[in-house]
């Protein structure tokens, strides 16, 4: 179980200090054999009573970054993300993935094919990302008016996934396994704990 752990404030700085005081995951799981690239990727995950602060870190090689339009394919470029369901009597699920642009694709979710775009954009969301010489990180927030919302309300308990993909170096990599023949990051079915402090 990965412990989301309290802060005073919210975060809005992708160098804050308070991120020093999170959990670290690390992305590190290859579930299918036939995909053997594996970055580094690190998350950390933090809520404050604004929201849930997230924080997604990789040394990727080479860095792709194509997409810059909101909801495009950024899962084809470098890619970090973190799915989850806020509400653990609910099985609806976000899907946040980013680029090093901050380019994201967000959507509420039932399943791969049942899903819609709500209509706030980046700003919203208070993406920031930062690319350095060698390694690149995303933060943003999701607010928990829009958790309560689109979902109807939040549990202490959250389901959820992080994953690293995309790239010149086709790759798949996960905090929890998912056991699907084929790559599939849609399979709440496999999502993991997390747990607000």
């Amino acid at each position: 179980m990965y412990l989301i752990k309290k802060v005073a404030s919210a975060i809005t700085d992708i160098s804050d200090k308070a991120w020093d005081t999170a959990e670290v995951a690390r992305i590190e799981l290859i579930n299918w054999k036939e995909f053997t690239y594996k970055p580094n990727m690190e998350a950390r995950i933090l809520y404050s009573e604004f929201g849930i602060h997230v924080k997604l870190s990789t040394d990727d090689d080479p860095l792709v970054a194509r997409c810059r339009a909101q909801n495009s394919e950024v899962c084809e470029d470098s890619c970090m993300e973190f799915f989850f369901s806020p509400n653990a009597d609910d099985p609806q699920y976000f899907n946040f993935e980013f680029n090093a642009f901050g380019t994201m694709y967000m959507s509420v979710r039932k399943s791969r094919t049942d899903f819609y775009h709500p209509k706030e954009d980046k700003n919203y969301f208070s993406v920031v990302s930062e690319v350095g010489p060698d390694e690149w990180s995303v933060m943003f927030t999701v607010p928990f008016e829009f958790i309560d919302r689109e979902l109807g309300g939040h549990t202490k308990k959250i389901l959820g996934n992080l994953y690293k993909c995309g790239g010149d170096n086709e790759h798949y990599v996960t905090y929890y396994p998912v056991e699907t023949d084929h790559p599939d990051f849609h399979r709440p079915e496999y999502f993991g704990d997390f747990e607000l402090e």
